[in-house]
């Protein structure tokens, strides 16, 4: 699922809650359409060109590397990411809205969403998390997301109204990448550790800082 970084940064989210199954097709359809355009925006700008590069997008374009990076972003990076951030909290709330209004069983867990996007970005904004951490816990985060929506009533066609059937074969391509970037780790003699690791915990973001002896080079 590509919902982190669109809740994050504001980008279109066709994964997110079938917008077209919500209320009337007219509404959703609106929705949906202000929302996409507040992200493209956001995509195309300066800032979003900076980061779109080593954050996990899932737009196809995505590589094992962006999971093994072991560096946090550079200054100019977070820079971008803050803006964009800030021009995302506005785009967001035209979803959160329109969910409010036409789904309310899925605001809860799209709340639950932010709030763990939001630690994320506080992490790579401060430049406390590594680049690929943070892609792998935006990707566990995705996954933790696309649970919450599938135990939700079913629609007319038989699936889970919060979740598109599509989702399924980007997971696929997703896993190969997660599984190829797993095979160059356990080839590294001895592996790169990385200063901080850091897990979810419920829905919070749990991290602990390694020594710098332990963890390897300082980043960058």
């Amino acid at each position: 699922m590509r919902v982190f970084w669109y809740l994050l940064i504001g980008i279109v989210v066709p994964s997110l809650v079938g917008c077209s199954q919500l209320v009337t097709e007219q509404a959703a359809k609106q929705s949906h359409g202000q929302f996409a355009k507040c992200g493209a925006e956001n995509r195309a700008t300066a800032e979003g060109q900076i980061i779109a590069g080593r954050l996990w997008m899932g737009d196809g374009n995505d590589s094992a590397a962006k999971l093994l990076d072991p560096y946090p972003l550079t200054p100019g990076e977070r820079a971008a990411l803050v803006q964009m951030h800030a021009r995302a909290v506005q785009c967001r709330q035209i979803i959160l809205a329109h969910v409010d209004q036409s789904a309310a069983w899925q605001l809860q867990y799209l709340q639950q969403y932010v709030q763990r996007s939001d630690q994320l970005f506080d992490k790579l904004s401060t430049g406390e998390l590594q680049v690929g951490l943070a892609n792998k816990l935006s990707i566990e985060s995705d996954r933790k997301l696309e649970l919450d929506l599938a135990s939700g009533p079913i629609d007319g066609s038989g699936h889970p109204a919060g979740v598109r059937i599509e989702q399924a074969k980007r997971e696929r391509n997703t896993d190969a990448l997660l599984e190829q970037s797993n095979q160059i780790v356990a080839s590294q003699t001895p592996p790169r550790l990385p200063s901080t690791y850091c897990g979810w915990l419920g829905n919070t973001l749990n991290c602990a800082s390694l020594r710098q002896s332990e963890a390897g080079a300082p980043s960058r």
